[in-house]
This record gives C-alpha cells, sequence and structure tokens, in this order.
C-alpha cells in the first residue's frame, strides 16, 4: 500500500463556525463585512466633520484597539493559533518599513474626508489598481499585458468622467487622495518585497502590523496634531463621545476580523467584489444620509469604472490561476518539492503568498492585502 494521503492545504483550513453550513456563514459575512465598512465610513466622516480634525489620532486608536484585540485572541485566549516567533531586527527591519507606508495610507485615507465628500472618494478608489499596477511594475514584481492595461485605461477614463462632473471638486482634496493610494500602493510592494514566504493568519499578522503603524501614527499625531489638539479641547470632545470614538476603533477591527471569514468561507475574489458593491452602496448613503450631490457625469464615471474594475479583477485571477498552475508544474519537475514529503508538490518559494488583511481599518479606506 503506499504512503497515507497527506492533507491538502484547503483541508488543513478547512472553515466552519456554529456549525452553520458555509453558504449561510458566507452570506452572514458578507452582509455583516458591508453593513460595518460603511458605518465604519460614515462615522469617520462624522468623526472627523464635527469637531475632530485629526486624522492620525482617529487612525491611530483604531490601529492601537486592533493591536490589543489581536494579541488578545492570539495569545491570550488562543482563538487563533500563533505560529511566528519575529525577532526583533526582523520587526524593525521589515515590518515597521511596511507599517510605515500602511500608517501614511490610513492617515491620508481619513485626511481627504476633510475636503471631498464620501460619494467621490468612494470613485475615486476605483483609481487604486492603476497605481498598484504600475508601483509592481516599477518594481519589478508584474509585468502588465496588454488586456490589463486596456482595463486600467478605462478605469482612468472612468475616474476622469466622474472627476468632471464633481460639483464641488478640491485640488487638495485630490492630491490627499492621490497620495493615500500612491502609499497604499508602495506598501503592497513593500509588502511583496519584505514579507514574501510568511503565511501568517490574518488576526496575527494585524498583531505584528498594526503596533509598527500605530507607532508611525502615534510619534506623527504627537509631532504635528497634539498642540492643535489641546488649542481645540479634542481630548474634552472624546471624553464626551467616548461611544462614537471606541465604536469606530471595534468597528475597525471587526472589518478585518469579518473580511477574513468571507475570505474562508467564499473567496478573495467574493471579498474584492463586496468591496466595490460596497462602495457604490456609500455613495447612494452620502446622497441620502449626508446630503451630497452626484450629477449625471459622475454617474456615468463611476459606471464605466465600475465595470472596468471587474473586467481587471477577471484578468488578475484568470493570471493568478495561471500563476499557481505553472508552480504546481514546476514543483512536480523537480519531484520532492513543496514540504518535501511524499514527493508532493508544492508552491515554488516565490509563489506563497505574503500576509493578508482586508484593512478598511480605523476609519481608513479600503485597502485589500498588506
Amino acid at each position: 500500500m503506499g504512503a497515507p494521503a497527506t492533507p491538502s492545504a484547503a483541508d488543513a483550513h478547512h472553515f466552519t463556525m456554529f456549525g452553520m453550513s458555509k453558504l449561510v456563514i458566507a452570506v452572514v459575512a458578507s452582509v455583516a463585512w458591508m453593513s460595518v465598512s460603511s458605518g465604519l465610513i460614515l462615522l469617520n466622516k462624522e468623526l472627523l466633520s464635527h469637531g475632530f480634525h485629526f486624522p492620525m489620532a482617529l487612525s491611530g486608536l483604531g490601529m492601537a484597539f486592533s493591536g490589543t484585540a489581536s494579541y488578545l485572541c492570539c495569545r491570550v485566549f488562543k482563538i487563533v493559533e500563533a505560529k511566528k516567533n519575529l525577532s526583533p531586527r526582523f520587526y524593525v527591519t521589515k515590518i515597521l518599513p511596511v507599517g510605515l507606508f500602511m500608517a501614511l495610507t490610513l492617515h491620508f485615507g481619513n485626511l481627504v474626508y476633510l475636503y471631498l465628500t464620501v460619494a467621490f472618494i468612494q470613485m475615486l478608489k476605483a483609481f487604486t489598481p492603476i497605481i498598484a499596477m504600475i508601483a509592481l511594475f516599477v518594481a519589478g514584481l508584474e509585468t502588465p499585458t496588454r488586456r490589463l492595461v486596456a482595463s486600467v485605461s478605462f478605469i482612468a477614463v472612468g475616474t476622469a468622467l466622474a472627476s468632471a462632473g464633481e460639483v464641488n471638486l478640491s485640488l487638495p482634496g485630490m492630491l490627499i487622495m492621490f497620495l493615500s493610494e500612491l502609499f497604499e500602493s508602495i506598501r503592497l510592494v513593500m509588502t511583496q518585497l519584505l514579507l514574501t514566504g510568511l503565511r501568517f493568519h490574518p488576526i496575527e499578522g494585524l498583531m505584528y502590523l498594526a503596533p509598527a503603524c500605530t507607532f508611525w501614527l502615534a510619534l506623527g499625531s504627537l509631532l504635528l496634531e497634539l498642540r492643535p489638539m489641546l488649542a481645540a479641547g479634542a481630548f474634552g470632545l472624546m471624553a464626551q463621545r467616548p461611544g462614537a470614538f471606541l465604536a469606530a476603533a471595534a468597528m475597525g477591527f471587526a472589518v478585518n476580523s469579518l473580511a477574513y471569514i468571507v475570505i474562508q468561507a467564499a473567496s478573495s475574489l467574493t471579498l474584492k467584489v463586496l468591496g466595490t458593491v460596497k462602495n457604490a452602496l456609500v455613495v447612494c448613503l452620502g446622497v441620502a444620509m449626508l446630503g451630497e450631490r452626484v450629477t449625471g457625469l459622475q454617474g456615468l464615471g463611476y459606471a464605466v469604472s465600475v465595470a472596468a474594475f471587474f473586467w481587471y479583477q477577471k484578468i488578475k485571477m484568470q493570471q493568478i490561476k495561471q500563476d499557481s498552475h505553472g508552480g504546481h508544474l514546476l514543483a512536480a519537475a523537480v519531484g520532492k518539492g513543496g514540504d518535501g514529503k511524499n514527493g508532493s508538490p508544492g508552491l515554488p518559494r516565490y509563489a506563497v503568498p505574503a500576509v493578508e488583511l482586508a484593512a478598511d481599518a480605523v476609519g481608513s479606506r479600503v485597502p485589500d492585502k498588506v
């Protein structure tokens, strides 16, 4: 008889919860993720627009909460098995740099709410794949195909139309939004360059990345926001509304946790599609609840961007499947690759994904991967 079959990665990470079927879990988690994520955006807009004009402090509070909650989940209550022990040198040379660009992404992602409407910000988020593709190309991590370039070109056209139709267009706001998306793309590149080969559970990854991000946000807030906060009585405002600030922080962690459940019960593509649908929902909520105006030209531009975004995601998923298939063929060709047991094929080193965090965290935006 041959050697017993080695359990696959899918079997090893089989996902169950409260005895519910996978379909029920996927539906419940998807609805919850969209609701909490949308609520977080509106809550942060409300906090930042009504007296608390300090995006670094707000983001820092949320990341501190996420870091503490993830530590409790991994180290105290053992809800998540923490498999990695990082050395101080590794943390300083690899985690802290990624945390810096994560902090910049969150800061500018919150700051933009002081300049642009919620609806318009969601439309501009469709532009993110263009900057990400350019950053990955410059770093030598991706070679765009003609179809990929065509899809992001249509995204650019749609975003341009949406911008042209914006009634309350703010050039500083546009620059801030661009910086947020630029830093998010740099963070993505740095993650692939510095953390490739590490397999973190998303909550475990958050346990390591959140303190690094919190450090940079706290440092920036101390240097740039402390005096204005004291002058404006911001700490008094926090004391008057502790529930709102605590809810914003807790919702950031909830978004990450629910995103992990969606990925496990459905797929990462499902999460990306839900993110696009959620952005459209937030556009509608901005109009209905905040009285924001969306012109016909904006609506047309956003529709073009969304359609092109789905095309972009389809192309990317096809590329991932092709790369995965090629990785298995390569591992099989070198014999006992991967885990080195029973001649079972495994992925080559470069194909191992890095940490995944669906971080619509702490009153931020919607970055997908860390």
